[in-house]
């Protein structure tokens, strides 16, 4: 007896391991994708890894940044969708069936929702990509994970769901990393065209008193030399900054209104053919914004951007709902809770970013506010089980404390 009780032990604890592994792979992911896009758009080459090797200036420094990110959003979408709907026909038998029931079918709210949904997902990663290309990565995703906090008071106001004290710890946690992040000095990003020092000018004409003070005499020679000081680098401007903090804002706002919408789908279709279906709502609004208004050439080498974006994108789908599976959906949030300290860690050593100290400090307040806020929506979601369990059983509810939450994280990082 007491061997098989060992044995399902290792296994459930094997199984754990293997569900951590594939969501801390998926978190990986998804962060190197932000990485990925801060290179796509970049009008100059970045170094890799230290110089180990360069990637990146597709685009010319004059080019618009919205039809850049736009263009680098196709065409990752357009990798995404056949290899989306392929894996789907392949996991999922009866998929096809599924759409076709949906669209020919008589419930018009859930189209539209679906349509509504496609067009969010497509408004917030056109503001993130924006946001990466202006502030970079690190600091993008950072404000972008506010989503969590409009997702909560958002099910507060549609569906009463009211949030506990924890999570309105953990929101103020969130904002105020964020709001740190944003007026905290941040280091500039230097622009990838500098001016170069202007060479020496040799005048035969004798120095006056009224000469500039760039003008000197040469020693021993009686000409004058007027030189010119190097033009410093130009870097980005605070209102630059401001714009990419707004941009990266408004996208987890819309991302998290697009995460409404789909929760209230899930009860009539199943997720994974639902993120397809918003995945091709997305690709045909992106032709249509895109193509008929598009100026920029279309060059290998953004067409291999796109294409890493695609594969980190469904890598990163396909670890997480490996990882759900194995582990259950609270366990994968509050790990996958990491991401803008893993994509802060990816820039400064992917893309060589620099980081004051200051920002690190508050990169990590948000994400302890994010890893708190789901360990509270876990445990508040225990809760409501428990109490149905309770109600069905004739006994009165009894309340959370600290040490269910200290059992809960102490469960899910063991």
């Amino acid at each position: 007896m007491d061997s098989a009780s060992s044995q399902v032990k290792s296994n459930l604890s094997s199984e754990w391991l293997k569900g951590l592994g594939f969501v801390l792979l998926a978190t990986l992911a998804l962060s190197l994708q932000n990485v990925i896009a801060r290179i796509a758009t970049s009008t100059s080459s970045k170094k890799i890894l230290g110089g180990i090797f360069e990637l990146g200036g597709y685009v010319t420094a004059d080019a618009d940044k919205l039809q850049v990110s736009l263009l680098v959003l196709l065409l990752r979408v357009s990798f995404v969708v056949p290899l989306l709907w392929l894996l789907l026909f392949i996991t999922r038998a009866g998929v096809f069936g599924e759409v076709k029931q949906i669209v020919t079918g008589s419930d018009r709210p859930l189209k539209i929702k679906i349509v509504v949904a496609g067009l969010l997902l497509f408004l917030s990663q056109t503001g993130t990509y924006l946001a990466i290309k202006d502030v970079g990565p690190a600091i993008a995703v950072t404000v972008f994970f506010i989503y969590p906090t409009a997702t909560t008071l958002l099910a507060w106001k549609i569906f009463g769901d009211r949030p506990s004290w924890q999570q309105w710890f953990a929101i103020g946690l969130i904002y105020a990393g964020c709001t740190w992040l944003t007026f905290a000095p941040h280091p500039p990003l230097p622009k990838p065209v500098q001016a170069l020092p202007t060479p020496a000018i040799v005048t035969t004409t004798s120095p006056s008193k009224s000469s500039l003070s760039e003008t000197k005499q040469a020693p021993n020679i009686g000409e004058s030399v007027t030189t010119t000081r190097p033009a410093k680098p130009v870097t980005q401007s605070s209102s630059s900054f401001a714009i990419g903090v707004i941009e990266a804002m408004l996208a987890g706002i819309v991302f998290a209104m697009e995460g409404i919408i789909a929760q209230s789908c899930f009860g009539k279709m199943n997720p994974a053919v639902f993120t397809g279906m918003i995945f091709s709502v997305e690709w045909v609004a992106l032709l249509a914004v895109t193509l008929p208004f598009n100026t920029l050439p279309i060059n290998s080498g953004l067409v291999l951007m796109g294409g890493l974006l695609s594969l980190a994108t469904l890598s990163g789908y396909l670890f997480n709902n490996f990882g759900i599976k194995l582990i259950g959906a609270a366990s994968v949030a509050i790990i996958g809770s990491s991401g803008p300290a893993v994509t802060s860690i990816l820039a400064v050593l992917v893309l060589t970013e620099s980081l004051t100290g200051e920002n690190w400090l508050a990169i990590i307040v948000v994400t302890i506010g994010v890893i708190l806020m789901n360990l509270a929506k876990a445990a508040k979601n225990r809760q409501n089980v428990s109490k149905s369990q309770i109600f069905s059983s004739s006994h009165s509810p009894r309340m959370l404390n600290i040490k269910d939450y200290l059992a809960l994280a102490k469960r899910l990082f063991r």
